[in-house]
């Protein structure tokens, strides 16, 4: 999405080439070069996102933003300033700015920041939650668009629904969807494991749906009365017959080849089919999905994710999907009661999935295989070595850490360098000798 910016700086140079930098990337550029007109357009209503200098005239950006803050507490600030102290970062985190960068930056930087603050606290955060809290499935990206065109064409329909996914992907809420999106929305969803009184299965169900979650579990018994029942119910009309909608995380077919699943069951339920994407192919969902759960957890209360902590969401392997997203931002919105939640309370949270044990397991490994490694590069004789083993063996650890850093921080080199604990002129300087990308 673009944003109006608003912009203050009362170096012209400096105001002139943000603007350029801004406007480029799509965002509309409102300018000033003192605090008094910013405040003024902020408390009128003007402009998505603030980027402002810290010192404008001999004024001080900070007494203004208490106003601007308590009139519009949604729109995110951005703090540029040459004034690179100690002081100016602690006013920085005391007024909730969003970021702060110093002076000289990147203007890289600068453009990233203002897209990080309006995908984690847009302007229009209160509507969007809003609107996403009346949706039934959460995700605009492409990777959900052909299951939402599925549920819409299986919905109305009469055949069973397999859906396959791995873990957390939201089997059981495309069932509730295949249900209430048709017309036995007013009859019953059950979900059953057990099919041995037919008779009263049919009764119950009463032309609804039955849903079975993992069907891959059901024992040969229970499969042998499943597969009962979907033979009796064929002696039914269509519209008043019950609708099988399955799901499974396993391969069926391999199942079926090993005898461990009935071959014919398989080809029955598997009608009409439905194939979710885990959470790392719908990445662009991933900031839409923490927002909508943070505020369902919190009430509807004015809370918001720090733009580096919404990146290390983005950056995170997700390996229980969705459900792992949904259970890590409600145990954040518990643990803390910040009005912020940070990327340190993001990387503390994440930290804790990870045994104690297994850490020091796979510290003992990667020593023990850079100390074999040391010693076979130190056995290769001086005239085959291109390089300097030092230089070689640092450049093994060096460029992956430095890689890291920059993927953590979504390439803001400002950040990375922070991690690091190097010189950000440093950081540029590994970057190019290491022919980092």
């Amino acid at each position: 999405m673009k944003y109006e910016v608003l912009l203050a700086e009362d170096d012209d140079s400096i105001r002139l080439v943000l603007s350029k930098a801004l406007s480029r990337a799509g965002h509309t550029v409102k300018a000033t070069d003192n605090p008094e007109t910013l405040r003024k357009w902020a408390l009128a209503g003007t402009g998505d996102i603030i980027l402002t200098d810290v010192m404008m005239g001999g004024h001080e950006v900070f007494a203004t933003l208490p106003e601007v803050m308590e009139a519009r507490p949604e729109i995110p600030v951005i703090i540029i300033s040459a004034n690179n102290t100690v002081n100016t970062a602690i006013k920085s985190g005391q007024h909730q700015v969003f970021e702060y960068i110093p002076k000289p930056f990147d203007l890289s930087d600068v453009v990233q920041a203002v897209s990080r603050a309006g995908q984690s606290v847009n302007p229009r955060r209160n509507r969007l939650s809003a609107e996403l809290g009346k949706l039934p499935m959460i995700g605009r990206s492409t990777a959900m668009q052909p299951i939402y065109r599925a549920i819409s064409r299986f919905a109305s329909g009469n055949l069973p629904v397999l859906i396959w996914g791995a873990v957390g992907t939201g089997k059981d809420v495309v069932a509730k969807l295949l249900h209430d999106g048709g017309p036995r929305r007013d009859r019953p969803f059950l979900r059953l494991a057990d099919f041995s009184n037919l008779s009263l299965t049919l009764q119950k169900v009463n032309g609804g749906d039955i849903y079975i979650d993992e069907i891959a579990e059901l024992s040969s018994h229970q499969q042998d009365a499943l597969l009962a029942l979907m033979t009796e119910s064929e002696h039914i009309a269509p519209d008043r017959r019950p609708r099988i909608i399955s799901a499974t995380r396993k391969d069926l077919r391999q199942l079926a080849k090993d005898g461990l699943f009935r071959d014919d069951l398989l080809f029955r339920i598997n009608v009409a089919e439905i194939r979710l994407p885990e959470l790392s192919e719908r990445d662009d969902d991933i900031f839409e999905l923490a927002e909508y759960f943070l505020s369902q957890e919190t009430g509807g209360a004015t809370r918001r994710f720090q733009s580096e902590a919404l990146d290390m969401f983005k950056r995170h392997k997700w390996a229980g999907n969705v459900r792992e997203l949904e259970n890590l931002v409600r145990r954040l919105a518990l643990l803390y009661s910040d009005d912020v939640i940070t990327y340190d309370m993001v990387a503390d949270e994440l930290s804790k999935d990870i045994p104690k044990e297994r850490r020091a397991e796979e510290a003992v490994q990667l020593e023990t295989m850079l100390a074999d490694e040391c010693r076979r590069l130190l056995a290769i004789d001086a005239d085959e070595q291109s390089d300097v083993p030092h230089q070689i063996a640092l450049s093994w650890v060096e460029k992956p850490l430095i890689e890291e850093a920059l993927r953590l921080t979504g390439g803001n080199k400002a950040k990375a360098s922070e991690i690091l604990g190097i010189h950000r002129n440093t950081l540029r300087t590994k970057i190019r000798a290491l022919n980092i990308t």
